[in-house]
């Protein structure tokens, strides 16, 4: 609607406040670009809000880049189940699931309405049909292959109690508000953190009491370190068969060679190919492409050819740089861990000297007393008594004073330069790196050295970066002492720098992606075609 008519049918010009419910999730499945072109047409003054029960902290990077000073405000803890829901854990057969459904809908439906999950579709239906056999009547499924009309009635129906018990997928797992909701059932295990969160979210809401029960089987031990994180995050009881379940898990991907993480999630789960493996799937996937005239399809290979493109083209340099707090310049560590100091070049130097013993021995006849008072008059502003005279080494000499406290320089001995040492006698390290950005396209340079995309990637690492060297041409020789045009990234805590690389990638990333998708569009854009 906004691109319609070249933009006259509607605008969002008026809008004021924004708010994204369940933010995360946008960002999450891929709808970054929708949000940020709806955004980007909103008054630039607005008030921004999101809303979510989860916000990954890899989420938070993308949210922050539509956000202007913004101020968190969490209602309970961040991401973890509310303590107004009793949470039960079962590790049952997958053949006596259905049993203990019932089991547990026969101790609650009176109390008020059921929420069930499942993960498809087709499980769904399936369930519905043996609740009916079973005889609850009052029942009904919703899922995303059912029509938004139908969908609409469903959830009408259920808020107001003409359905007691709902069977759903996970497109009900946010969203829904039901105040006489008091059981939530996961009969197959949530796959994720976060949508066990959401899932059990359903009930328990505004303060009312409310109880979630979950079937995990033993076929699905990897989903059960999410489950545990969940109970221990909310304070809720543990079962010693779920932690079993666990180590039992860990332990059958030990063997594999393969690495659980620690915190309640786990990674390493699917197949991992060795660098010859990995090579002749590729080039067998080529083939196969080729045999049955899908050259021009390489969609799933395109953003890791885009990876290698930005690591190619970055030559990232880096250097640590330890920083003596007792001198004047920077100590490189070593190989032997050393400090090494870079030496100062002394030709500027000699020539102030120089040209300071000419002012002096031409003012050596001039009264001292008489020059410091009308010196110190003149630097005042107020002026010399008349047929007083002052020498314009006496007044540099007060200016240079008046310029060295400001800059907290202490001229040393023979004209040698001291600094006072921020950490008396301490070192500390200074990371710096360097991305050159010279041959990336126009607009993925301008998109990482505007000011606004500076200023919030600074703020999000908390790292310096500057914009140094000379843009030159593809082709073009670089002139003597000079150099192409790159970012450095300084800080003196390394995962400062580090976050500033990564948000810098992504942006380059983000732009390289937009031009080759413009590109493709581009193609056969006339009117007519020829055969």
């Amino acid at each position: 609607m906004l691109a319609a008519n070249s933009g006259k049918v509607t605008n969002l010009r008026r809008i004021t406040m924004m708010i994204l419910d369940e933010a995360d999730r946008m960002f999450d499945m891929g709808f970054e670009p929708q949000v940020m072109r709806v955004l980007d047409n909103c008054r630039p003054d607005r008030q921004t809000v999101m809303f979510s029960a989860t916000f990954p902290r890899a989420m938070e990077a993308l949210a922050r880049r539509i956000l202007i000073k913004p101020v968190e405000v969490q209602v309970g803890g961040r991401s973890v189940v509310s303590n107004e829901i009793e949470q039960h854990v079962w590790v049952v057969e997958e053949d006596g699931k259905f049993l203990k459904l019932l089991e547990v809908v026969g101790n609650y439906i009176h109390l008020g309405s059921v929420l069930v999950f499942v993960d498809k579709q087709e499980h769904a239906d399936g369930l519905l049909k043996d609740l009916m056999n079973a005889g609850y009547s009052s029942c009904a499924s919703l899922h995303g292959g059912i029509d938004q009309y139908d969908r609409d009635s469903t959830i009408v129906d259920f808020k107001n109690g003409k359905t007691q018990i709902l069977v759903a997928t996970s497109v009900c797992a946010r969203g829904l508000d039901v105040k006489k909701l008091v059981l939530v059932v996961n009969y197959d295990c949530p796959n994720h953190y976060e949508d066990y969160v959401h899932r059990v979210g359903r009930t328990g809401r505004a303060g009312n009491e409310g109880f979630a029960f979950t079937f995990i089987t033993k076929e699905q031990d990897w989903y059960s370190g999410d489950v545990i994180r969940a109970l221990e995050l909310s304070g809720s009881l543990v079962p010693q068969n779920l932690r079993e379940m666990f180590e039992g898990f860990k332990l059958r991907m030990a063997q594999e060679g393969k690495k659980v993480k620690s915190g309640g999630g786990f990674g390493g789960t699917g197949f991992k190919f060795d660098e010859t493996e990995a090579t002749y799937t590729s080039e067998k996937k080529k083939y196969q492409k080729a045999a049955l005239g899908l050259q021009d399809s390489d969609e799933d290979d395109h953003e890791q050819e885009i990876d290698a493109q930005i690591e190619n083209l970055l030559s990232a340099k880096r250097t640590v740089k330890a920083m003596d707090g007792t001198s004047t310049t920077p100590a490189t560590m070593g190989v032997n861990g050393k400090k090494d100091h870079v030496p100062v070049p002394m030709d500027k130097l000699a020539m102030a000297k120089q040209m300071a013993a000419k002012l002096t021995a031409k003012t050596a006849t001039i009264n001292k007393s008489e020059v410091e008072k009308t010196t110190e008059g003149f630097v005042r502003g107020t002026g010399g008594a008349p047929g007083q005279s002052f020498s314009a080494k006496s007044v540099a000499d007060q200016l240079a004073a008046r310029l060295n406290a400001k800059l907290n320089y202490v001229p040393g001995e023979g004209g040698e330069p001291l600094l006072r040492p921020v950490e008396e006698g301490g070192i500390f390290q200074k990371y710096e790196e360097e991305l050159e950005i010279n041959d990336f396209p126009q607009q993925a340079r301008w998109k990482v050295t505007s000011k606004e995309a500076l200023a919030q990637i600074s703020e999000y690492s908390e790292a310096g970066i500057t914009v140094r060297g000379t843009y030159y041409a593809p082709g073009k020789p670089v002139a003597e002492g000079e150099r192409k045009l790159y970012l450095a990234i300084e800080s003196t805590a390394e995962l400062s720098v580090q976050k500033a690389k990564v948000e810098i990638t992504r942006l380059l990333k983000e732009e390289l992606l937009k031009l080759n998708t413009s590109a493709i569009h581009h193609i056969n854009k006339g009117r007519y075609a020829v055969l």
